[in-house]
C-alpha cells in the first residue's frame, strides 16, 4: 500500500501551519543572517548605510563579546531551526531553544544592562517579540517531534 492508503503510518504528515511558520522563520532567518554578517564584517559603514544616527552607531559598535555570542546563537540557531523544521528533523526544537537562549542573552544586554532601548528606537521591543515567537516555535516543534512528525 502507498502512504495515502495507510502503508506508512510511522511518519505523520506535517501540518500546513508548520510549513508556513517554518517558511516564515526561514525567510526571517536569511534576512537576520545577512544583517548579522554585514554588522560584523562591515560594522560602522553598514550601520550608517542603514540610516543609523551617530549615537546608534556608537552603541551598536560597542556591544560586548558575550552579547554578540548571544546574538550569533539567536540568529544562526533560528536559521538552522527553521531549516530543520522544514526538513522535518526532530532537532528543530533544540535549535529553537538555542536561538531562544541566545536571544535572551542579547535582551539582557540591550534591555536590562544598557540603554539599548533608546538606541533601538521604535524597534526596542522586537527582541522580546522574537524571543516569544521563538519560544512558541520551540514548544510547537517539540510537540511535532513527540507526535512523530519530525524524525
Amino acid at each position: 500500500m502507498g502512504r495515502g492508503q495507510g502503508g506508512d503510518r510511522s511518519a505523520a504528515q506535517m501540518p500546513w501551519q508548520a510549513w508556513l511558520a517554518g517558511g516564515m522563520f526561514l525567510l526571517y532567518g536569511i534576512a537576520a543572517a545577512f544583517d548579522h554578517g554585514m554588522s560584523l564584517a562591515v560594522g560602522e559603514a553598514y550601520y550608517r548605510s542603514a540610516g543609523m544616527t551617530d549615537g546608534q552607531v556608537a552603541y551598536f559598535s560597542a556591544v560586548p563579546a558575550w552579547a554578540i555570542v548571544g546574538w550569533t546563537l539567536s540568529v544562526w540557531g533560528g536559521l538552522a531551526a527553521a531549516a530543520a523544521l522544514l526538513l522535518k528533523r526532530r532537532q528543530a526544537w533544540i535549535l529553537f531553544v538555542v536561538s531562544l537562549v541566545g536571544g535572551l542573552l542579547y535582551v539582557l544586554h540591550v534591555l536590562v544592562l544598557t540603554p539599548g532601548r533608546e538606541a533601538m528606537g521604535v524597534l526596542w521591543a522586537m527582541p522580546l517579540v522574537l524571543a516569544g515567537l521563538t519560544l512558541a516555535m520551540a514548544v510547537y516543534s517539540r510537540r511535532l517531534a513527540r507526535r512523530g512528525v519530525l524524525r
